[in-house]
């Protein structure tokens, strides 16, 4: 049941925006714990499966999960890429010739200064010509720039909202602020796996 629910969020991704192929996504939460990493990998995984070449980027740097859930390590992510410590072939894990991660990396004093640099847009342009599609990792809304940041990057967002863990006000909160800072809210996908 859950592999087929990702298989219709991949086809309603595909009708979200039927002028413009879409290329990348920030997916995000209003608040932690509501599945946003979880749902991450496994759309990742979904559209792997179906032979479209996928870039997972762990764009939470403070907080990341996604070395957690595929058993990787973080000793070299995408912080390091950004500040040129790092090539991008080093840092990238390969799970299957479909899918690749790349891990956030050690956390930085400053996210914010890493995420909102040409550096990083540079690189969000370089992923979206290698990839058929990639899926940033990034945290919660709740006191954080770095998903507006990112926001302008890619093609849209995704908002997890789990009904178990917040609550209506701060969910229509979150969306609202998406909407006043001109971020393109793909939509809102429930996860009641939480």
């Amino acid at each position: 049941a859950v592999g087929k629910a990702y298989q219709m969020l991949q086809a309603n991704l595909k009708c979200v925006s039927p002028d413009k192929q879409l290329k990348s996504v920030v997916i995000s939460s209003s608040v932690p714990r509501e599945g946003k990493s979880e749902v991450s990998a496994n759309l990742a995984a979904s559209m792997a499966q179906v032979g479209r070449k996928i870039l997972l980027v762990d764009a939470d740097l403070q907080n990341s999960m996604q070395h957690h859930i595929w058993n990787l390590t973080n000793v070299l992510g995408l912080s390091h890429v950004i500040v040129g410590q790092a090539k991008l072939d080093e840092a990238i894990h390969t799970i299957n010739p479909y899918l690749s991660v790349l891990p956030a990396g050690v956390v930085p004093p400053n996210s914010v200064a890493l995420l909102d640099s040409e550096r990083m847009a540079s690189l969000v342009k370089d992923f979206s010509e290698d990839y058929d599609f990639v899926i940033f990792d990034t945290p919660p809304l709740t006191g954080n720039a770095d998903v507006s940041i990112l926001g302008a990057l890619v093609d849209g967002i995704l908002l997890i909202v789990c009904p178990k863990v917040v609550d209506v006000t701060r969910a229509k909160a979150a969306k609202e602020y998406l909407a006043r800072s001109n971020q393109n809210v793909l939509g809102l996908i429930a996860n009641v796996t939480q």
